[in-house]
């Protein structure tokens, strides 16, 4: 049903993000239990203490409270940084605006970032390697949050080598947990084991909380199909947790647990997992772990009833989903990364500039001792001094205006291609509401005539017209995803590893899946597949994936062309969608896709690679296909797309790829 699809393609790009949330417990301190807590809540009653130690012990009751209630730690987090800047205590407010950060990453991932960041700049004047390496590990979480692999482990690599030059190996483990979770997420099994492994045995030696590393251990061990030592890791992590009153990491291995039983086949056991991680995150007011439990509750719901819980669950997904990855959040981390790389390359100038000017007047000073001697010379070296700083300036101030221009510029894009976008995804989600306004007009004319008259005709008849409505729902939200799932697949291009390839393999590969998938779509629909390819073609080093996906557009468009063109033509019209290759005298290879269908118009020739055009009915194309290809071939490969068409006789693709 479409319901199940929907869930199990979310489920797909979040369920496996279960060991990304993961990665907020190896940034925070690990929650001892109540009895510690109790302890610091007494302490900071004592009248008698300095200011200094208030500012930390109010940190450190936001670090219990961080795993249990983030509205609590949120409060001790100010709490602390109003002392610390009353007092001028510099160290201090760089670690409660650093516990700020950690309260807010859930409700507003901007704002986390520019306390990690402020934090992080306070560490360094300071010369605090400690707040250091905590302030990096708290960045790399957010950018592993957004999947930029590269930055996210970066920082956390950044925050491992401080940790082992400091000594400490309670933040080791910290971090070793942290890199192991971020590789699990990336699917790199065997790296993910590797650093769990190293942080298990360090924190069983120093005698430290385990609970999530047990989680990532399980996570591991439920990928690669061990299942009876991830139910073991799960059931350990969750005592622990328990015990510690960790309710994060509860959520976590909850979770965890009834994804395996799902895997199993468990539906019961499941769900009564999910539904305890899905309190556990509550109680937290864990977000992240909210769309966790609720993701896994809908799929499980829409698959075995009632529906009135599949619908209950999947509207806190889509809440959450909204609150955690709205479109002005992500826009609002990318110019504030922006600036802080801006700020940055301003120090490094500034710099600079202090460097040179030092140099010129060490220059200078030697020289005033003989300028007696050399007036002369002295004099035409302050004209070049004074002609150098006027070009300095200007060099600065150009920089500045292009810098200016450059920002101008990616703003004005991103509006552009913002409009674009929600342009694209207005149709499908107006026909969504006006289709649920006619159900719900339909479930209350049949409420009323069933206490009027009873009659069982009319009432089959206002069913089938909600049936339909709800399928018309269903339809235009998968035009919505298709147009989504099409940006991330044109956003991914150019990230997949270069291999060498066997050129007519794949394309003849992805002419069968074109062909079984258009079938899929009309079941009626036969055509003729003709292969004409170079036996002697030289084996390229491309990304095969990338490469793939743009043959399969292209045959996808060449069949469906086909198709359009044999509902209007004569009997004896037979769709063909002929594939063929050669060899190129530089080395590289070429690959044309050509049908014999309908065929495009200049017009439509000049428009046919822009993103979002398409001359598809409304709910069969995305406008994508095309532009990602194009993208693919030209961007990805450094090759050319073109086409050659004719209206009412048929179109061909040309992809040239260049040699080693």
């Amino acid at each position: 049903m479409p319901l199940s699809f929907f869930c199990r393609f979310v489920l797909r790009g979040l369920l496996c993000a279960v060991a990304l949330w993961g990665l907020a417990s190896g940034s925070s301190r690990a929650a001892p239990g109540a009895p510690v807590l109790d302890s610091l809540l007494r302490q900071a009653q004592t009248p008698q203490l300095s200011d200094t130690a208030r500012v930390l012990l109010l940190c450190r009751i936001s670090d219990q409270y961080w795993a249990r209630n983030t509205d609590s730690a949120a409060a001790y987090a100010d709490r602390a940084l109003a002392l610390a800047r009353r007092t001028g205590y510099r160290h201090g407010e760089g670690e409660a605006l650093n516990r700020q950060g950690a309260a807010l990453r859930e409700s507003n991932l901007a704002r986390a970032l520019e306390l990690f960041q402020a934090s992080l700049r306070l560490a360094q004047a300071t010369h605090d390697r400690a707040l250091q390496a905590q302030n990096l590990r708290s960045i790399g979480i957010i950018y592993v949050y957004l999947r930029d692999r590269q930055v996210g482990l970066s920082y956390y690599f950044q925050a491992l080598r401080l940790g082992q030059q400091l000594r400490d190996e309670q933040r080791q483990v910290l971090d070793l947990s942290n890199i192991g979770l971020a590789y699990d997420l990336y699917n790199q099994l065997d790296s993910a084991g590797y650093y769990q492994q190293q942080a298990y045995a360090m924190a069983q030696r120093l005698h430290s909380p385990t609970n999530y590393i047990l989680y990532g251990l399980g996570q591991e061990a439920r990928k690669q199909g061990r299942v009876a030592e991830a139910l073991g890791y799960y059931r350990r992590s969750i005592a622990e947790s328990k015990r510690l009153q960790h309710l994060r990491c509860l959520n976590f291995a909850y979770v965890g647990l009834a994804a395996l039983y799902q895997q199993q086949g468990r539906p019961d056991s499941s769900i009564y997992y999910a539904r305890l991680g899905y309190q556990a995150a509550q109680s937290n007011g864990f977000l992240r772990g909210v769309l966790n439990a609720s993701t896994l509750l809908t799929q499980q719901f829409t698959r075995r009833g009632p529906v009135d819980s599949a619908f209950k669950y999947q509207g806190r997904m889509l809440v959450m989903k909204d609150t955690l990855f709205g479109q002005e959040k992500v826009m609002r981390l990318q110019s504030l990364d922006y600036r802080e790389r801006q700020r940055a390359q301003q120090a490094t100038v500034a710099q600079q500039e202090l460097r040179a000017r030092y140099q010129k007047y060490a220059l200078l000073g030697g020289m005033a001792a003989l300028l007696a001697l050399v007036g002369l010379l002295g004099w035409h070296q302050r004209q070049q001094g004074r002609a150098n700083a006027a070009l300095q300036a200007s060099l600065v101030e150009l920089k500045q205006t292009q810098a200016q221009l450059v920002q101008r510029e990616k703003m004005a894009f991103l509006g552009e291609l913002t409009a674009g976008v929600a342009h694209e995804l207005q149709n499908p989600l107006g026909f969504v509401k006006q289709f649920a306004a006619a159900g719900t007009d339909l479930l209350a004319a049949i409420n009323g005539q069933q206490r009027l008259t009873g009659d069982g005709a009319l009432d089959r008849e206002i069913l089938d017209g909600l049936k339909d409505n709800l399928l018309s729902i269903s339809q235009h939200g998968q035009r919505a995803t298709a147009i989504i799932r099409g940006m991330l697949d044109h956003a991914r291009t150019g990230h997949t590893p270069r291999q060498p390839t066997d050129l007519n393999a794949l394309a003849a590969e992805q002419l069968g899946l074109a062909y079984e998938g258009l079938r899929q779509q009309f079941t009626d629909f036969e055509a003729r597949r003709h292969l004409d390819l170079a036996p002697q073609l030289p084996v390229l080093h491309v990304a095969a994936q990338d490469l793939g996906r743009a043959l399969l557009n292209l045959c996808t468009n060449a069949f469906y062309a086909a198709r359009q063109r044999q509902q209007a033509a004569a009997p004896g019209y037979l769709p063909t969608v002929t594939l063929r290759t050669r060899p190129l005298p530089d080395g590289g290879a070429e690959v044309q896709v050509q049908d014999n269908g309908v065929g495009m118009s200049p017009a439509v020739q000049a428009q046919v690679f822009e993103a979002f055009f398409t001359t598809k009915p409304v709910g069969e194309g995305t406008g994508l296909g095309l532009a990602l290809s194009h993208d693919i071939v030209t961007t990805g490969h450094g090759g050319t797309l073109t086409l050659q068409s004719e209206e009412g006789v048929g179109t061909t693709f040309t992809i040239t790829l260049p040699g080693a």
